[in-house]
């Protein structure tokens, strides 16, 4: 649960062993190497080719068992079938569209056919869409007319001209219908849906590839990764030199490769007018956590890894929002059964192992809640002992909320502490959870709450905003100059606390939502039994319909607000006062796993 510390470490070889040693360090996957602005090369043709056809491949909605066969046809040969069927396939649905188009347009006219010329003597049918409100302006047309049709919008109107009448004749917008009728539309349609058919069977035919397009692709990306290294670094005619951040714990495993290929290796910590790549370490059950500081923002290198307490923060954020012990178990039920998708790449399976604490968090709060899709154990039964809180004692649930944005500000101003020690910057965030510790013992106090007087939190708090004032900025107290810096930066840092009183205040969107999705589930069931109770004959039907439709719709409403506001909470209140500096992420100069082209 910290930022891996880095070692600065400079490489040099013989020149012609370069692209044998730099494959071995590929294969390391160690090391994140300086790039000093060489120009990217394009990926090639075949490589862009390969892409294309593998993410073709994976779109299938239908796949055979991914295998390896022993002999694989040419590649170029299997390149060639695969995009032939996907240019075929993107026409056939293109002629759908245009033909199903085509049929809605010629539906309201009937199924008809345009007679030969002769038979009209010389004459032509023309069709116009006439809309109601303007249905007195056909009396005026002096050609030969019929109205054929009418909908809700629409008069269809025929005209039998020998050239297609002027504005003036005919003042209505006119209707191309083209010159097939609806049975031939209809025929176009089913041969163009056989083609399709063919061309989707050849396609799941081809998914058998996926595995083996998926090494070529892998393959193609390191080939193109070390080719980049290839062009870094300060060479000459014997020696090549090239420099990289490398994690503290892998410099054994390197000074190995070194010693094995006969290659110099200078190595330092990093000085401090220097950044090093930032990798966050973690165990991987709170790896979960990691990934939603990344989706946000790295902190800095110097700074410190609110990993754990993002994780553990999210999943109690999304149990009060979800509110239920019945949607808890359906979430948990549908992540559980998306574990063999999840389970196919490391962010994967890091984000789905956190699904299941957040399900068992949520799935724990429910039942000290006691509801379960809005309904209440009866009294008496063990589950009805388990309730320990009342989602209707709107004190009691607002207090908890503020509570826990209280604590989740004093802990991140204790991460940004404990990583800024010894030096005296310290002091102002213990200043700032003196100020927030105290104020909110303070306002319990004026509830009657807590038993002592004001005066013991009025002084904390006092003595948190004098840490403040003093503490927030990094000047040294040597001279009037610099002491007038740090009195202007510890009033400005100070304005800062209608900020803080917001953060924590806004913590009470918990409750508030937790409270949504609780009323909702109540009234969904109430709506369901006074349906069912409407209804003689379709009741029990009726009942079920609108039970399910709208615990779906609650449930999808909470799990979305348990997401975006958990990570709101956490990646904007949270971060805002616990993580200085913003880093980059660390991308190790490693061969490409085949199972991330393999969605």
């Amino acid at each position: 649960m910290s930022i891996a510390p880095m070692q600065r470490v400079t490489l040099i070889g013989l020149a012609e062993r370069k692209r044998e040693i730099l494959r071995r360090l590929q294969a390391l996957g160690v090391a994140h190497v300086i790039m000093r602005g060489a120009a990217v090369e394009e990926d090639r043709r075949e490589h862009l080719e390969l892409r294309a056809a593998l993410d073709y491949l994976l779109d299938s909605p239908l796949r055979r068992r991914l295998q390896r066969p022993g002999e694989m046809p040419e590649l170029a040969a299997l390149l060639e079938t695969i995009h032939t069927n996907r240019r075929r396939r993107e026409d056939v649905v293109d002629r759908l569209t245009l033909l199903r188009r085509h049929r809605r347009a010629l539906a309201p006219w009937g199924e008809f056919r345009f007679p030969p010329l002769e038979e009209l003597g010389g004459r032509r049918l023309w069709l116009y869409l006439v809309p109601l409100g303007r249905r007195e302006a056909i009396d005026a047309i002096e050609l030969p007319w019929a109205i054929v049709n009418r909908d809700h919008r629409n008069l269809y109107l025929a005209v039998i001209a020998a050239d297609e009448p002027t504005p003036e004749q005919v003042p209505f917008a006119r209707s191309h219908t083209g010159g097939r009728s609806l049975t031939d539309i209809r025929a176009l349609e089913q041969a163009a849906h056989g083609e399709l058919e063919e061309l989707d069977a050849e396609r799941y035919v081809l998914t058998r590839w996926i595995a083996s397009l998926a090494d070529r692709l892998a393959r193609a990306a390191d080939d193109a990764a070390l080719g980049r290294v290839m062009r870094e670094g300060d060479d000459d005619a014997q020696l090549f030199v090239l420099d990289a951040w490398v994690p503290r714990r892998a410099m054994a495993t390197l000074k190995t490769l070194c010693r094995d290929g006969d290659v110099a290796l200078h190595e330092r910590p990093p000085r401090p007018d220097e950044e090093p790549p930032v990798l966050l370490d973690n165990p991987e059950w709170l790896a979960g956590g990691e990934e939603a500081v990344k989706f946000f923002q790295l902190p800095g290198y110097r700074s410190a890894d609110p990993s754990a307490m993002v994780y553990v923060s999210f999943v109690l954020f999304f149990a009060i929002i979800l509110a239920d012990a019945g949607y808890a178990l359906a979430f948990g039920a549908l992540v559980w059964l998306a574990r063999r998708r999840w389970k196919r790449s490391v962010i994967g399976r890091r984000l789905g192992s956190m699904g299941l604490a957040m399900s068992g968090g949520a799935l724990l709060y429910g039942i000290l809640l006691g509801s379960y899709f809005g309904l209440a154990p009866p009294p008496g039964t063990p589950l009805a002992a388990l309730q320990w809180l009342s989602i209707d004692d709107f004190g009691a649930m607002m207090t908890l909320s503020i509570a826990i944005g209280v604590l989740h500000l004093i802990a991140a101003n204790a991460l940004a502490a404990w990583y800024a020690r010894p030096r005296r910057l310290a002091l102002g965030n213990l200043g700032w959870i003196l100020l927030l510790g105290g104020g909110f013992a303070l306002w319990r106090v004026t509830q009657g709450a807590l038993p002592t007087p004001r005066l013991p939190w009025l002084a904390l708090m006092a003595g948190g905003a004098l840490l403040v004032l003093l503490f927030s900025r990094a000047t040294p107290f040597d001279g009037w100059r610099h002491a007038a810096q740090r009195l202007v930066g510890g009033l400005i840092s100070l304005g800062g606390l209608s900020q803080a009183f917001g953060n924590a205040l806004s913590y009470m969107r918990l409750f508030a939502l937790g409270l949504s999705s609780a009323s909702l589930a109540v009234t969904f069931n109430q709506l369901a039994v006074d349906a069912g109770h409407a209804a003689a004959g379709a009741g029990p039907l009726l009942f079920l319909v609108v039970l399910l439709l709208g615990h779906a719709l609650n449930f999808a409403l909470a799990l979305m607000g348990g997401v975006v506001h958990g990570l709101r909470l956490n990646l904007i209140e949270f971060l805002r006062w616990g993580i200085k500096g913003e880093g980059r992420p660390y991308q190790a100069f490693a061969n490409k796993e085949e199972s991330t082209w393999i969605k």
